[in-house]
């Protein structure tokens, strides 16, 4: 039975709750539809060992680049060091690829940080480990994997806890930080080079915290464009050890900015979540603790301005008195807000659903997704059935791997990104998608590792939206401060690709705007807007209109040509009526009769359709002298308009 803890004012959280719950929260269901346990049924089967020490990690990553989640888990124990490799089949069912993937037995397995660090467009895995080296595995694709940690150079060998990706000095290749829990070898900082292999610079950047680190996560708290660097240490109060530490980037030099900004507070500090909670455009911090730990519960840290944190843990009523370790914020019922899930060791997890202000109401065992009441440490989410709402992964000690699928999200629409980066970082780690919907802004970042604890949710950006059928305004802010882009009235109950500006009208990407993708534009004009062709939304209005169009004639790398010398160039003729180019290499047909058989060249093929007609015709395509007779007039017309049409 969980042990209640009273606040400054007297009342318990879990009294708070049932005041709440007999009360209503505006916009919140008293009745949450419970999730139903799935994992066995979709091919997860998977005990987790004992042993250990603070749990072991698991996440989400689309590994195969098909759209969809894909597992990852690590565990020492029962399962002998295996690490779980699933592959999503796109609805949420999966397929097991953990003894033929490549990964090495980790023996002494902790963590997972996911993210394509080569960007050759899939993602590799990140492995630590306690007391043994750490492992990065390059992905070859197929759900295969190469150990490449010694020529990268990122083989810590500490007492390794959780890591994450992040390009802090803005050359949009992800440079990796390690938490590493004392003992000889202080947190790590790699940059990466860009050859495949990483520098250990966390001396120079000074970010080479030698106290109990558990979790790290790059966050542009300070809404600058670059990422900066948030630590969660345990045991900060202890004299001998230190508090949470805060670095802010300054153009690629971390800064610490711990002391007066109300983020260096001091605890047993493990798991953490990071998100605009209080739904201010700030990034916010969730910290999880031991009851007490530094005078406190679980502190709520709000992001007031970018510069100070205020802590609002029980004010929000989720200060939740029990031993926690991983912790996400996610938006569990698709209400807009972002809700709060906590892992909990011997009583059973919590979720706090948030209405947009305080309080929040406990619902974990009526969603049905407190798990058993054991050894919980790290959670992830991701929508793996695609139905628009996130489900939840839960590693308990000693337990199978759960898998909740979530059906209370049904009740409301939802919206997500897939944002492409700039040039380099193809996934657009760190970066920030603001989503406007009526007079309410929702702040998301793009996190890969750091939120939670030891693992990570899917890299896409999931916004909730309620009843609302449009986002009004949506702001993209790539990593490294440039570029944005801002668009609108996007439907929701869709995931969208969000290109960065220099990507327009380039639909192959091939780095330049030619014929190819005039035939792309050409598919999506005048049509309903659907996924598939945000990248001929040139004006970011929802649509492919001739405003778009207008725009990609700009950008347009091939000569306009106009054959028949109407004013008109040919692109715009045949985007109005396709027929007029039927053999579709951008230029009206009749400008060029000679080519006889359509190949957009006037050849030796178009010499053998006058021989096969040849004779007396009467207004036939061969007659190109007019002379009644299809014959050797009409091969010296041939010859004449010899070569590439237009």
């Amino acid at each position: 039975m969980r042990t209640e803890q009273a606040g400054k004012d007297g009342m318990s959280t879990m009294n708070r709750c049932v005041g709440i719950l007999a009360t209503g929260i505006a916009g919140v269901a008293l009745a949450v539809v419970p999730s139903t346990e799935e994992a066995s049924d979709r091919g997860v089967t998977y005990v987790m060992g004992g042993g250990g020490l603070a749990g072991y990690g698991c996440g989400f990553a689309d590994l195969d680049a098909d759209g969809d989640p894909d597992i990852v888990i690590v565990i020492v124990g029962a399962a002998d060091g295996r690490v779980g490799i699933y592959e999503n089949d796109g609805t949420g069912h999966f397929a097991d690829h953990s003894l033929t993937s490549g990964v090495p037995l980790l023996t002494n397995a902790s963590a997972l940080a996911l993210a394509d660090y080569d960007d050759d467009g899939l993602v590799d895995l990140y492995l630590t480990q306690w007391s043994a080296p750490n492992v990065l595995m390059h992905n070859e694709g197929g759900f295969f994997f190469t150990d490449v940690s010694a020529f990268a150079g990122v083989n810590d060998n500490g007492l390794s806890k959780g890591a994450c990706w992040g390009d802090y000095d803005g050359d949009r290749w992800l440079d990796l930080y390690v938490c590493n829990y004392a003992g000889p070898t202080p947190n790590r900082l790699y940059r990466n080079v860009g050859n495949g292999t990483f520098q250990s610079v966390e001396g120079t950047q000074g970010v080479n915290d030698p106290h109990l680190g558990f979790q790290a996560v790059w966050s542009d708290y300070d809404r600058d464009g670059d990422v900066d660097l948030y630590l969660s240490n345990d045991k900060g109060y202890q004299k001998i050890w230190g508090p949470n530490q805060l670095w802010r980037n300054d153009a690629g030099t971390l800064a610490n900015a711990s002391s007066g900004s109300g983020a260096d507070i001091a605890l047993d500090s493990m798991g953490l979540a990071c998100g605009d909670f209080d739904g201010n455009r700030w990034p916010d911090f969730y910290l999880t603790n031991v009851p007490g730990g530094g005078g406190m519960n679980n502190p709520l840290l709000l992001n007031q301005d970018g510069k100070l944190f205020g802590e609002n843990g029980l004010s929000w009523g989720v200060d939740n008195p029990w031993v926690s370790w991983g912790t996400i914020f996610y938006d569990f019922d698709n209400n807009g807000f972002l809700d709060l899930y906590v892992n909990n060791t011997i009583d059973p997890n919590t979720l706090y659903l948030n209405s947009g202000a305080p309080t929040c109401l406990e619902v974990g065992a009526g969603a049905a997704v407190a798990g058993p009441s054991s050894n919980s440490y790290s959670s992830a989410v991701a929508d793996v059935d695609g139905d628009g709402d996130l489900d939840l992964l839960l590693n308990n000690l000693e337990d199978p791997v759960a898998l909740y699928i979530n059906h209370e999200g049904d009740l409301r629409g939802s919206i997500r990104y897939r944002v492409v980066g700039v040039t380099r970082n193809s996934g657009a780690v760190g970066a920030c998608v603001d989503t406007r919907i009526g007079t309410s802004w929702k702040m998301r970042e793009l996190l890969a590792g750091g939120n939670s604890y030891l693992g990570q949710n899917e890299l896409l950006v999931h916004v909730g939206a309620g009843s609302a059928t449009t986002a009004d305004e949506v702001v993209v802010s790539w990593p490294g401060g440039a570029p944005t882009r801002t668009l609108t009235n996007l439907p929701t109950d869709a995931t969208w690709t969000l290109y960065p500006p220099a990507r327009l009208g380039d639909a192959d990407d091939d780095g330049d705007v030619d014929l190819d993708d005039f035939h792309a534009f050409a598919a999506c004009h005048g049509l309903p807007f659907a996924p598939g062709c945000e990248i001929m939304d040139l004006d970011g209005d929802a649509d492919v209109d001739d405003d778009d169009f207008d725009a990609f004639l700009l950008i347009y790398g091939l000569p306009l040509a106009d054959c028949n010398d109407n004013g008109t160039v040919d692109l715009e003729e045949i985007l109005i009526d396709p027929g007029l180019d039927v053999n579709g290499d951008g230029v009206i047909d009749a400008c060029c009769p000679a080519d006889l058989n359509l190949d957009g060249d006037v050849g030796f093929g178009d010499i053998l359709a006058v021989i096969g007609a040849w004779g007396p015709c009467a207004a036939c395509p061969e007659d190109l002298d007019g002379s009644g007779d299809v014959g050797f007039g009409d091969i010296l017309a041939v010859i004449g308009a010899w070569g590439p049409c237009g």
